[in-house]
């Protein structure tokens, strides 16, 4: 979508706040330029003689108070006015964050392998804050000062036409100034955006490393690509600063030079008698209301330059396309019988983005109801790859994987997940306590019965870990789950799988961490509490496969093999050789 599209988008949902805030604004700026009339007609009436001055005294006090209900006025009209621009700038933040994470959610894994996570951040944070400013102080600017320019030069003109051209001159010297200047500063502005990307997304980086680094010694040479980029981000900076430190005092000292102006030509027709000194007092006012709305033009193209690359930097991430978007959900009914005749695979191939060779080739196989399949691999044959497309984390042709009769291509995102449950090899715990990171994906988890939660933790082999720490099952775990082991990790990761049921689990080498006891135990409570309808255990140890129903041997992305435990160990190949070798560990 274009930029206007997306902007406009959010500001037609105020629309009623901006009509208000415009029509307060217009409000505003005419009480501006009244009060320089009564100005000129108290100054006009203190310029008569003292015999007059006596009589006018009465019309002198009304003319005064007059100004004063409306300068107590002006200051009403003002502040509504900036609620009701202001207020849905705020509010347009909001939604704009939290469709971006609607949208993160949804994205796939290409995506992230493709943009670091803290560039990511300083987009949400960072770059938002343009768009912000346009639909708050932006819009509120945009109103004003076309009011303001539409006003002021009509009265300055009742009053004097040729003193008015006289001020035409300096405006529009200044206005090229501006101009030329603002090139600059939005160039620089665009290149501080991506290196403020870059050092967000080295900071997260190396916060996540950080064990690394101090384990190999190179905190010196983290320090010094640190400031490097921040020489960068500093240079820039100074750059835009430069450009504004130019053309602002320009801007600030434009009353200034135009009033030297004023009083110049404007003195020799009050000398002249062509102008009173009143209208020469009221002009000058005007004068102050027009300078106001010219320097606002400045910061509005500012405002509006950064937004406009706020908004492009936003639409590289609402430009994604995701299949959630492409398919619509199916019916509850529907949904609940999409595994009734399994899961089934019809030659599957999948190659990387960037690689010519496919990973997986000619993959067939099904996972039927109430069974348990298990896929043993070297490391690199493509099981992770083959899970990842099965769930659709990766993108896949049409035609090669069925869900029941639903192309499983054609289906939502939110079809597959009800179905299909992963546990990744990759486990992650979020930096909050045991039970939450357990409960964490069921929908009802205030309302879950602890009964299940203890089940659960039984089952996974969590319930001594649990008793050893200090505050239980309430322990905060840390950021990654960085206070437990691996072991620890990847059991309350299965532990939350298995809180959640589903048609088809899929457990990807979510036991490498444990030993051989543990991984025993485990696995007899995965396949007696049968939490899911159906297994797809990943493995490269034989033990944990030892009771599926069928077992598919991965080797260079192919099939080499398949059948059941007893009847691969019968025949010479890979699984026969992993099976001798593991037995002597």
């Amino acid at each position: 979508m274009s930029h206007f599209r997306f902007l406009f988008r959010y500001l037609a949902k105020y629309k009623f706040s901006y009509l208000l805030g415009t029509i307060f604004i217009v409000l505003t700026n005419w009480i501006a330029v009244t009060i320089p009339g009564y100005l000129k007609l108290c100054i006009d009436l203190l310029s008569e003689s003292t015999e007059t001055l006596d009589t006018n005294k009465d019309q002198l006090l009304t003319y005064l108070l007059i100004m004063f209900a409306l300068a107590l006025c002006i200051i009403v009209v003002r502040t509504l006015s900036r609620v009701f621009f202001f207020n849905p700038g705020r509010a347009i933040e909001y939604e704009i964050k939290n469709d971006l994470f609607q949208k993160l959610t949804f994205l796939q894994k290409k995506f992230y392998d493709n943009n670091a996570t803290g560039a990511i951040i300083s987009k949400i944070q960072n770059d938002i804050n343009g768009v912000r400013m346009i639909c708050g102080f932006g819009m509120m600017q945009v109103f004003n000062i076309a009011t303001a320019l539409s006003f002021a030069p009509f009265k300055m003109w009742q009053l004097s036409p040729d003193l008015t051209l006289y001020t035409i001159l300096p405006i529009i010297v200044v206005f090229i100034i501006i101009r030329f200047s603002m090139h600059f500063v939005v160039r620089y502005t665009r290149e501080r955006m991506v290196t403020l990307q870059k050092i967000s997304g080295f900071i997260v980086s190396s916060l996540t490393g950080i064990d690394v680094i101090r384990a190999y010694n190179i905190n010196n040479l983290t320090s010094e690509r640190f400031e490097k980029t921040n020489h960068e981000l500093k240079q820039h900076s100074l750059r835009i600063s430069f450009f504004r430190s130019f053309f602002m005092p320009i801007l600030h000292n434009l009353e200034n030079i135009l009033k030297v102006i004023v009083l110049w030509f404007g003195g020799s027709m009050v000398i002249r008698a062509s102008l009173s000194i009143g209208e020469l007092t009221a002009f000058i006012a005007y004068l102050a209301l027009l300078t106001t709305p010219i320097m606002g033009l400045g910061w509005l193209t500012t405002i509006f330059q950064t937004g406009v690359l706020g908004i492009a930097s936003l639409m590289t991430i609402f430009n994604e396309t995701t299949p959630e978007a492409e398919a619509r959900p199916l019916p509850a009914a529907v949904r609940t019988r999409l595994f009734n005749h399994g899961l089934v695979i019809k030659n599957l191939s999948h190659a990387y983005p960037d690689h010519d060779e496919p990973v997986l080739k000619d993959i067939s196989f099904s996972i039927l109801p109430n069974q348990t399949v298990g896929i043993l691999g070297k490391i690199g044959s493509g099981k992770t790859t083959l899970v990842n497309c099965l769930n659709r984390y990766l993108p896949i042709d049409e035609q090669q994987v069925f869900l029941g009769q639903h192309d499983l291509c054609d289906l939502s995102l939110a079809d597959v997940r009800s179905v299909i449950h992963t546990v990744s090899q990759d486990v992650f715990l979020f930096s909050d306590t045991i039970e939450n990171n357990i409960r964490f994906g069921t929908e009802l988890i205030q309302r879950a019965d602890p009964q299940d939660l203890a089940i659960v933790i039984h089952e996974s082999d969590l319930t001594e870990d649990i008793h050893r720490f200090p505050e239980g099952i309430h322990t905060i775990v840390g950021e990654k789950g960085i206070m437990l082991s691996g072991g620890q990790k990847q059991r309350i990761s299965l532990a939350r799988a298995l809180m959640t049921p589903c048609d088809l689990l899929i457990l990807d080498n979510v036991l490498s961490a444990v030993d051989y006891e543990t991984e025993r135990i485990l696995l007899e409570h995965i396949h007696k509490r049968r939490t899911a309808r159906s297994l797809l255990i990943v493995s490269h140890r034989v033990q944990a496969l030892e009771q599926a129903d069928l077992i598919i041997v991965l080797d260079e992305g192919r099939i080499v093999d398949q059948g059941s435990h007893q009847s691969l160990i019968q025949r010479a190949g890979l699984y026969r050789e992993t099976w001798e070798l593991q037995q002597y560990q």
